[in-house]
Order: structure tokens, then C-alpha cells, then sequence
């Protein structure tokens, strides 16, 4: 955990599963590590995000398939090569909005 070594004193730590959670506000930005398939990080983070918000996704190399079908949950709106010092192979950082669902569905 990061938090004490790094100082940071505005942050607080939930032990809990990010699909099951609901914060008390939703966030401007929701990071996620490459952990899943986009559709799969959304379907579980998604909802952390507020309406104007971002979703940052980290992945290896370029996952077209899977930006294909993350279309129907989300707009992408960058993706943004990365270079990791000392490591040779592709990072990307893609930047999603989560659509919403029209009110009654």
C-alpha cells in the first residue's frame, strides 16, 4: 500500500471489492491496472465513475478486439502509448467515458 510511505494524508483505503462497493460521491477519474478485459474492468468499475468522469484503462499491447467490444458501455476517447523505462514492450493508457443509461431502464 502506498498511502503511508508516500504521505498521503487525502486518502482512504476500502478493503473490499470495487464491484460491490458504492462510494458516498462518485469519482472525476477511476484508474484501473491491467487486470481484465476492458469490458470486464468497466462491467466492475464503471459505476465508481460520475457522469463527466473518466475511465483510465492500463494495458500491454494495444487490445483491439477488446476496444471493439467495449463500444456498447463506453466511448473511448484517447489512448495514449506509454514508455516504461527498462521495459521493452508495449504499455497503452486508454481513457473511457462510461455511457449511461437512460433513467428507468
Amino acid at each position: 500500500m502506498a498511502k503511508r510511505p508516500v504521505g498521503l494524508a487525502n486518502m482512504s483505503v476500502h478493503r473490499t471489492r470495487a464491484e460491490t462497493w458504492v462510494p458516498p460521491e462518485t469519482y472525476d477519474v477511476v484508474l484501473s491496472r491491467a487486470y481484465a478485459s476492458l469490458t470486464d474492468m468497466v462491467q466492475c468499475c464503471g459505476h465508481l465513475c460520475s457522469e463527466s468522469g473518466a475511465f483510465l484503462a492500463m494495458k500491454g499491447a494495444l487490445p483491439e478486439a477488446e476496444l471493439g467490444a467495449v463500444e456498447t458501455l463506453c466511448d473511448v476517447r484517447n489512448i495514449f502509448p506509454l514508455q516504461v523505462p527498462g521495459l521493452g514492450e508495449e504499455r497503452h493508457l486508454i481513457e473511457l467515458a462510461p455511457l449511461r443509461k437512460p433513467e428507468g431502464e
